[in-house]
C-alpha cells in the first residue's frame, strides 16, 4: 500500500495560493511518524525482494517530492515549504535508519540534501586541523580531505554514511595519538579506514615514487618497497565499508602498485646481471679527478654546450653509474649532484690545469 498520498496532498495544499498553508504545520510534523508506522506494519508481511521494492518506491517518491519543493513560492508560503522540505529530508533518513536492508544505499542523495551535507561536512572538518600534526602530515591530511570536500558528483547514501564515519574516526584517532602525527601515520590511518578514493591512491603512489627516487642504489629501493609493503599488509581495516564499493580496496590497489614496482626492479637486476655476465656492462671509466673535480669538469662541458642534456638529474645518474675515481669505485648520484652545483677554488684550479693540458695536447696536433 502506497503511504505518501496524504503527504503529497499536504504539499499540493501548501503551494495552492488559495489555501491557508499555516494550518498544515502541525500535520507536517505528525505525518512522517504515521508513514513510518504504516511502512513497518506492511513490510513484516512481505518477503525480502518485495520489501526492498516497497521501500525503494517510497524512497524514490520522496526524492521526487523534494525536487518539487525547489520552487520560488509566495512570501507567505516560504517558511511552511521549508518546514515541509525538512520533514521530507528527515523522513528519508528515517527510512535509511529503520529499513537498512531494504533501503537503496547506492541511490544518489537529492541535490538539496547534497548541498546541505557539504555545508555540514565543512563544519565537521574544522576540528581535524587542531590536532598535533607535523607540517608535511598536515598537507597530506588537507589533500585527503579536499578529495572528500570538493567531490563534484552527487554522493550516494552509502558514501555519505561512510564519510560521516570517516571524519569521526579520523578525529578520534588523531585525538588519541600522543606524539606528533607524521605523514606516513596519516596515510596508514586513511588506509585502515578503507578510503579508496582515486585521488588518495594517486597521492600515495606519488609519495612512494618520490621516496623511491631518493634511493641511490637498487638495494635501497628494494628495501623501501619491502618496508612499504610490510606497513600496508600490517594495517588492519577497522571497517568493512569503503568509499567506492565498486573499486578494489585501497590496500589491494597499493599492494598491487608496490608489487609492480618490485617486479620492475627485479627485471632490472636480471638484465644487469645478464649484461655483466656477457661483459657488456661495465665497467666504469676511471678518472684521475676527484668526484668534486669531475662534477666541475662535466658542468663546464654542459655550460659550453659540449654535453647537451634536458635533464641534469639523468646526467648525474649516468655519471654516477659509469664513472669511478681514484677515491671511490662508486659515485653516488647525490654526492655528484651536490658537487655539480658547488665548487671550491682549489678544485676549480685542478680542473683548469687538466684543461690546459688538454689544450697543449690539441696544440701539438696542429
Amino acid at each position: 500500500m502506497y503511504e505518501l498520498n496524504n503527504f503529497k496532498k499536504i504539499f499540493d495544499t501548501i503551494i495552492d495560493p488559495s489555501s491557508n498553508a499555516r494550518e498544515l504545520e502541525a500535520e507536517i510534523k505528525t505525518e512522517p511518524a504515521r508513514i513510518l508506522h504504516a511502512l513497518t506494519n506492511t513490510i513484516v508481511e512481505l518477503d525480502q525482494e518485495n520489501s526492498r521494492q516497497y521501500i525503494a518506491l517510497h524512497q524514490q517518491a520522496l526524492h521526487i517530492l523534494l525536487d518539487e519543493t525547489d520552487i520560488n513560492p509566495a512570501q507567505a508560503a516560504r517558511q511552511i515549504i521549508k518546514t515541509f522540505r525538512s520533514a521530507t529530508e528527515n523522513l528519508l533518513f528515517d527510512l535509511q535508519k529503520y529499513f537498512p536492508d531494504q533501503f537503496d544505499q547506492q541511490l544518489k542523495i537529492p541535490r538539496s540534501l547534497s548541498e546541505k551535507s557539504k555545508l555540514e561536512l565543512e563544519q565537521k572538518l574544522m576540528p581535524l586541523f587542531n590536532h598535533n600534526i607535523q607540517p608535511q602530515a598536515m598537507e597530506t591530511l588537507k589533500e585527503i580531505l579536499s578529495a572528500v570536500n570538493t567531490e563534484q558528483k552527487q554522493l550516494s547514501y552509502q558514501q555519505k554514511t561512510y564519510i560521516d564515519f570517516f571524519i569521526e574516526a579520523l578525529d578520534t584517532s588523531l585525538q588519541e595519538t600522543q606524539r606528533p602525527v607524521e605523514k606516513m601515520d596519516i596515510i596508514l590511518l586513511t588506509i585502515s579506514l578503507n578510503f579508496n578514493h582515486p585521488k588518495f591512491y594517486q597521492l600515495c603512489t606519488h609519495y612512494f615514487n618520490i621516496e623511491i627516487e631518493k634511493c641511490e642504489e637498487l638495494s635501497e629501493q628494494h628495501r623501501l618497497l619491502n618496508i612499504l609493503t610490510k606497513y600496508i599488509k600490517q594495517t588492519t581495516p577497522v571497517i568493512k565499508e569503503q568509499y567506492e564499493p565498486e573499486l578494489p580496496t585501497i590496500s589491494e590497489s597499493l599492494l598491487h602498485y608496490l608489487a609492480s614496482e618490485t617486479e620492475y626492479l627485479n627485471s632490472m637486476d636480471k638484465i644487469g646481471a645478464h649484461l655483466n655476465h656477457q661483459g657488456l656492462l661495465d665497467n666504469r671509466y676511471k678518472v684521475t679527478l676527484t668526484v668534486k673535480q669531475l662534477a666541475i669538469f662535466i658542468h663546464l662541458q654542459v655550460q659550453a654546450k659540449i654535453i647537451v642534456t634536458e635533464s641534469p638529474k639523468q646526467l648525474h645518474e649516468y655519471i654516477s653509474k659509469h664513472y669511478s675515481t681514484n677515491d671511490t669505485d662508486r659515485i653516488s648520484a647525490k654526492s655528484f649532484k651536490n658537487a655539480y652545483y658547488s665548487s671550491s677554488t682549489e678544485d676549480l684550479e685542478k680542473v683548469i690545469d687538466k684543461i690546459v693540458t688538454m689544450l697543449a695536447a690539441a696544440q701539438e696536433k696542429l
